[in-house]
């Protein structure tokens, strides 16, 4: 029983450290390639973000997909623990327990990032944390209402005190 659990704190330990590092390979600036793009001599040159195969690159849709892709891998997980006759009573409550805990967590962040493009943004991600949020949004520059508003609904939907809040801004 006590390798059962070390097992699946282990697992669970490095889907989260794998989490972690998606996040911080994501917001790290200097992955993408810049591209100088010439469409009309009356025209302005333009920037296009363009990723090793050509392909123009979108941290916002790109994010979401890792996101979502962790995140099933961990509900899979849980669901392999619910399912297995072997686990223990209290492992499978956890894991049900868990598995409703990560459900209502995405549930919070697809609201959050629902009303901040409600209120005008382009674009945003919200990653939550046990006792924090970080959100990313896409501005070329947060007036001091804007993080007002963002920070509004943060607090509205988790509870959460605003010093634990953060919010970044992505062009």
């Amino acid at each position: 029983m006590t390798f059962l659990l070390t097992r699946k704190r282990i697992i669970v330990s490095v889907l989260l450290i794998l989490l972690v590092f998606s996040v911080y390979l994501m917001v790290k600036n200097d992955y993408p390639k810049l591209s100088y793009i010439r469409t009309d001599k009356n025209e302005k040159n333009t920037v296009q973000i363009v990723n090793k195969n050509g392909l123009e690159k979108n941290f916002f849709i790109d994010y979401r997909l890792e996101r979502d892709r962790l995140r099933s891998q961990e509900a899979d997980y849980l669901r392999e623990i619910i399912n297995n006759p072997n686990a223990s009573k209290e492992s499978k409550e956890k894991a049900q327990k868990d598995l409703i805990a990560l459900a209502q967590k995405i549930e919070k962040e697809m609201m959050m990032e629902n009303l901040i493009k409600a209120k005008g943004f382009e674009d945003s991600v919200v990653l939550l944390a046990e006792n924090s949020a970080n959100v990313v949004v896409k501005s070329s520059g947060l007036q001091t209402k804007e993080v007002a508003q963002i920070t509004d609904i943060v607090t509205r939907i988790t509870g959460l005190p605003i010093d634990k809040i953060t919010i970044v801004e992505r062009k």
